[in-house]
């Protein structure tokens, strides 16, 4: 019967695009799709991270490190 009623729910859902945002969320897909977009967003973080830091004079690094 839950089964019926699941499958029954993927038909009348799966004709709107709110459909397939329900379906994306009872898959689990979404939570994927936003998995892969913040490991994105984690490197491009990083990537801005790191261009700052070389871009930091050796003198401004070594006196951080003293503090």
């Amino acid at each position: 019967m839950a089964m019926l009623m699941i499958i029954s729910a993927l038909v009348v859902f799966s004709g709107c695009d709110s459909g397939e945002k329900a379906r994306d969320e009872l898959t689990g897909s979404r939570a994927v799709k936003q998995y892969h977009q913040s490991t994105k967003d984690i490197g491009k973080i990083t990537d801005r991270q790191t261009e700052k830091f070389e871009s930091i004079p050796e003198d401004e690094k070594q006196e951080g490190k003293k503090e």
